[in-house]
């Protein structure tokens, strides 16, 4: 009996050792794993900006942290801010890819002393073609197809752009209206007095009844006051449709505009960072932005004679004039 007991001890010690090497094996293995949640892997540099204009940059960095499951860290660029501070932090929270946002993030990115990938947002167009990022721009594509599903029977789409600002932009709006069966009519400018001689004469020669007005993000081809005005009350005179990438535009008198979804961007970025991560991404370029979102101006729809239910307009983000 005795004898038993003292081999059930000795089974039951050599059991219990054999435990604990194991746990201290598991241990040690959880500890030669990088945690994602202490050290981040992504960071969202951004400018500061007096409200309500930061919560563009936040949601978009929202975006991205939800997209990467928390692995990111903010950093605000005040308007005076000191390079050496941000590459120090760069290097003291092992960042491994950089999102920066916006023309002050992407001219202190371009200044790393790190060799990091950069993903580009929050600009109309890069100074760099070195960094993968979206655009602000809305993408051509996505403007034709709720173009088209206006039902206008629109065939040609004229639009006023500066070639130093909007040449890439038009590159993608001429293969976007081939797939939408559109002709790209383009008239270059390089400034604004230039733009209004050219709406002057566009309107002066448009004859044809299926003709729509594109208003690219390009400050030198339209603004929003005079030469807008000028635009929507010829376009009204003519029946013609106008559409643009400023959902204030809309308010005004435009038929819809297409501009960001800032959340659903920061996703977006989120994927391309993720993939910078994974041993790079599968853009090389800045490209338009599809994750948008659409105003609606029903009462210009009206006059052009636009059909729309109720239902139609639960789908817009916004619908002007407003009730």
């Amino acid at each position: 009996m005795i004898r038993k007991l003292h081999f059930c001890n000795y089974f039951a010690k050599k059991y219990s050792i054999k435990r604990i090497v194991m746990a201290a094996c598991v241990f040690l293995l959880i500890l030669s794993i990088p945690s994602f949640a202490a050290t981040p892997s992504v960071a969202v540099i951004y400018p500061e900006l007096r409200a309500p204009y930061n919560k563009i940059f936040e949601d978009i960095a929202e975006g991205v942290e939800k997209k990467i499951n928390g692995r990111t860290k903010r950093y605000v660029l005040p308007k005076e801010y000191s390079q050496k501070d941000l590459n120090d932090w760069i290097r003291k929270n092992d960042i491994k890819v950089c999102v920066a946002l916006g023309g002050r993030g992407e001219k202190a990115a371009n200044q790393f002393t790190q060799d990091i990938p950069i993903v580009l947002s929050g600009v109309l167009q890069s100074k760099s073609i070195t960094h993968p990022g979206i655009s602000f721009a809305a993408s051509p594509d996505k403007l034709f197809s709720t173009l088209k599903r206006q039902k206008l029977n629109i065939k040609q789409v004229i639009v006023v752009y500066n070639p130093k600002k909007s040449e890439w932009l038009m590159r993608e709006a001429q293969s976007a209206a081939t797939k939408h069966g559109l002709e790209l009519i383009t008239y270059a400018t390089s400034s604004l007095s230039n733009s209004a001689k050219l709406y002057r004469e566009i309107f002066k020669r448009l004859r044809i009844k299926d003709a729509a007005i594109w208003l690219p993000p390009d400050s030198t081809s339209i603004d929003n006051r005079t030469l807008l005005s000028f635009v929507l009350e010829k376009s009204w005179s003519h029946h013609v449709a106008v559409f643009s990438s400023s959902p204030a535009h809309v308010n005004k008198g435009v038929l819809f505009a297409m501009y960001p979804d800032n959340l659903k961007l920061g996703f977006s970025l989120g994927a391309v960072a993720l993939e910078e991560l994974n041993g790079g991404a599968e853009i090389d370029t800045l490209i338009p932005v599809e994750d948008l979102k659409t105003a609606f101006n029903k009462r210009t729809a009206e006059h052009l004679g636009v059909r729309f239910t109720s239902n139609d307009l639960r789908k817009y983000d916004a619908v002007f004039p407003s009730e």
